[in-house]
């Protein structure tokens, strides 16, 4: 019986996950307004009728779908911890490369563009991204910066500030540009920008 259970749970979450992949396709390819339950079904080869016992309407389907996505950002954060007592530029520039990389990865570009169009009407999902993406960063980030600051190598009166000003330093207008099709960041200039940073940054606290 219990085994009955678990393999229709598990049909179940598979199900769910094919919807979802359906409707990411359609709301990448269409953004939210011009896409449709009738399209999403199609898509995710489900029945209307199944497609509305997982998902009351879009909107719900939407935010699903986003939240969903938040949850594969996690990977932004950087494991400082294991490198805490190694030299700081090598693991900032992990770290600065790490997350500018992510943000310019073709799924969390069209995410935000989404996301930016629609925020206004679903708030809840830019605060989603924040918690499951920038915010993981910083407090990695922020974890580590303490540390420095602790071992008297940088001095940081404001970590939660001087995070922010890291990763800004990494951008530089990288992601700006890329929004608006300016142009496309190759990978010597993602590492460029974030050697600079780097620079920068330690040039601006070390102690």
């Amino acid at each position: 019986m219990m085994n009955a259970v678990n393999a229709t749970s598990k049909l179940n979450e598979s199900k769910r996950q094919q919807i979802l992949d359906g409707a990411r396709q359609v709301f990448m390819d269409n953004g939210y307004a011009a896409a449709s339950m009738e399209r999403i079904a199609k898509t995710a080869g489900v029945s209307k009728g199944t497609l509305y016992n997982y998902f009351e309407n879009k909107e719900s389907l939407f935010v699903c779908l986003i939240q969903s996505e938040c949850g594969k950002s996690e990977e932004l954060s950087a494991p400082v911890r294991q490198y805490s007592d190694a030299p700081p530029e090598p693991i900032l520039n992990q770290i600065g490369q790490q997350w500018l990389i992510g943000l310019l990865q073709p799924n969390q570009r069209a995410l935000f563009r989404i996301v930016l169009a629609e925020c206004m009407q679903f708030p809840e999902l830019g605060q989603a991204i924040e918690r499951s993406g920038p915010q993981l960063a910083m407090q990695g980030l922020g974890q580590y910066l303490a540390h420095l600051n602790q071992r008297g190598i940088l001095r940081i009166p404001d970590i939660e500030l001087a995070t922010e000003q890291f990763f800004a330093l990494c951008d530089a207008g990288i992601t700006r540009k890329m929004h608006f099709s300016v142009s496309e960041p190759t990978e010597a200039q993602i590492i460029a920008h974030v050697k600079s940073a780097v620079t920068v940054f330690l040039n601006g606290y070390r102690v």
